[in-house]
């Protein structure tokens, strides 16, 4: 997504003239605690959706047709909170859809544990910490990003392309990148029953009723969301629970985000040698860091303004190498069933695929510094596995990285995905990023021009 070009402001008035079929002000109103300051000034992404939804969508449907959308995306709202029989319907069109059977229903567990996480995330998170995140793992992931920052500006100067001004800005975003690690300590402290109690004080749970809890966990959501609305940024919230699996990088704050449950087995481990630490979870933390600097992440400065801090030549420069990327992720296939083929979607992709390639390199050569430097494993851990003496350190570092995205999913549901989402499949996620590696060529002794070692290699950061 374009941040500039989404980033459009319209007052209230001008909305209203935009899509007069809609009535914003008792639309905003409505969703708007009576507490807010009244806001007149609201971010349109896309102008264009929005007087289409009044022009082609809402004058030329019958209210019928828009009464029964409204009340199907209703349905589907809060159809997981229905008992199984009233769920069939929905189960069948989902298997459909993902080419899985309808049959093979959730254990009841998963879902009380799923719904418990969406509805007090920060309550059952305070349970994981206490249980799965300990030791050193908070100073080994800080250790981890310090190093992999050091090397992207170290590698910054061999960038030819990147020019001077442009160059000392972005040593002074990364300069001044927020890490934060394992759990919130603030909005709400997740190791303080006093905190959680607070923060969750406006929810309110029956002890018989789950559709209820279910529904009210969903208005809690949303109040907590607008009630931000005209007050200042509270830069200690996090966007994840700390059992996640997943990381992120927040472009209007400049800072990178590891949940607990991403600092686990098979991403980290205390127990690992570096070598498996960096080919995992060192190559997330570089994929993070490398968004700050991705095809959306680079029109946010330091301070997580949206700004134009880059110089022309520079922009011209990065958007031609980009385009390099969009090119070579077109071409890659997915089995999409019945013989048919689908390509990913290069430029859907674009910034997860910058993060990808920029976030292997980052990480392998912060691993290997560290072990050239310590050949005899007296300060880091790089000791070779035992039954693997055919693989070595170098290898293992690429081999974890393609073992955490292994992955198998029916032929419909990775079509689903190629046309939906903004990461490419697994498969290419790896090989991918491992065709742009010289590194990996090297340590594999692909020949040039193979299939994993092609002459042309698309590279950015």
């Amino acid at each position: 997504m374009d941040p500039v070009a989404t980033y459009n402001p319209r007052t209230l008035s001008q909305l209203t003239k935009l899509s007069p079929n809609i009535d914003w002000d008792l639309l905003i109103s409505y969703l708007q605690p009576s507490a807010s300051p009244h806001q007149d000034s609201i971010i349109v992404t896309s102008p264009t959706f929005i007087a289409n939804v009044s022009t082609e969508l809402l004058e030329k449907s019958s209210p019928d047709a828009i009464w029964t959308y409204l009340t199907w995306r209703t349905i589907r709202g809060y159809v997981n909170a229905l008992g199984e029989d009233l769920r069939k319907p929905s189960d069948r069109l989902l298997a459909k859809i993902q080419g899985t059977n309808a049959k093979v229903t959730q254990p009841r567990w998963e879902t009380c544990l799923q719904q418990v996480d969406n509805s007090l995330g920060f309550m059952a998170g305070r349970l994981f910490v206490q249980q799965k995140f300990g030791g050193n793992a908070k100073e080994r992931a800080d250790d981890f990003i310090n190093s992999i920052k050091q090397v992207f500006v170290d590698r910054l100067p061999d960038l030819e392309w990147l020019d001077d001004a442009t160059r000392a800005k972005a040593v002074q975003k990364v300069d001044k990148l927020i890490s934060k690690i394992g759990y919130p300590t603030k909005t709400p402290n997740i190791m303080s029953p006093v905190s959680l109690s607070e923060y969750y004080s406006g929810l309110h749970v029956s002890a018989d009723d789950y559709f209820k809890n279910f529904q009210a966990s969903r208005q809690f959501d949303v109040k907590k969301e607008w009630q931000k609305v005209g007050t200042e940024t509270d830069k200690s919230q996090w966007l994840m629970n700390p059992q996640e699996v997943n990381a992120y990088y927040n472009p209007t704050i400049n800072e990178i985000v590891f949940p607990a449950g991403i600092l686990q087995n098979p991403f980290f481990s205390g127990a690992y040698p570096d070598y498996l630490n960096y080919g995992g979870i060192g190559v997330v933390v570089g994929h993070e860091l490398t968004h700050g600097f991705d095809s959306m992440g680079r029109h946010y400065d330091g301070n997580g303004r949206l700004v134009e801090w880059w110089t022309n030549s520079t922009s011209a420069a990065f958007d031609e190498k980009a385009d390099c990327f969009v090119k070579q992720y077109s071409n890659f296939t997915m089995d999409a069933g019945h013989g048919e083929k689908i390509h990913v979607k290069g430029k859907q992709t674009l910034g997860e695929n910058l993060a990808d390639n920029g976030g292997l390199g980052e990480a392998y050569l912060a691993w290997k510094q560290r072990y050239d430097s310590d050949r005899q494993c007296k300060k880091y851990n790089n000791q070779r596995l035992p039954g693997l003496d055919d693989l070595t350190p170098n290898k293992l570092f690429f081999v974890n990285f393609g073992r955490v995205w292994c992955n198998k999913m029916t032929e419909e549901r990775a079509k689903q995905r190629v046309l939906t989402d903004e990461h490419s499949p697994p498969k290419w996620r790896v090989n991918g990023a491992v065709q742009n590696s010289q590194h990996f060529a090297e340590v594999f002794q692909c020949p040039s021009g193979s299939p994993m070692n092609p002459k042309h290699k698309c590279e950015l950061w």
